[in-house]
């Protein structure tokens, strides 16, 4: 018996990140659709000076990611999360300093997969 794949990519940006209210930054993505479960598998996102790392969060799931350098702008991470169909993942961001004018954006890549 073979599973049905459907491959997932989606990216949400935000311009400038002084205008995340209280210095956190969220980033919505698409819900996930009836009758799928998305498996992220890898993360990237433009995060500049702005912060260290973000939260991918979503199906009572907090899961951090850090950049691997605090001297580069960007991360990029293989990673395992789950979403169950008819939540949205989101990524929030921290930005700890609001005079840095920084364009966020984060790219999930995975998959759907049937729901049990």
């Amino acid at each position: 018996m073979s599973v049905t794949v459907d491959p997932y990519q989606a990216m949400a940006s935000i311009a400038d990140s002084t205008t995340c209210p209280g210095g956190q930054c969220i980033l919505s993505f698409p819900t996930v659709p009836a009758g799928k479960r998305l498996v992220i598998t890898s993360v990237s996102a433009q995060l500049g000076p702005a912060a260290n790392q973000l939260v991918l969060e979503g199906n009572g799931v907090s899961f951090f990611v850090p950049k691997s350098d605090v001297n580069i702008g960007y991360l990029a991470s293989q990673v395992t999360l789950y979403f169950d169909a008819g939540t949205t993942p989101t990524a929030r961001i921290f930005t700890g300093n609001a005079t840095q004018h920084t364009s966020l954006i984060v790219t999930l890549v995975g998959h759907f997969v049937p729901s049990a």
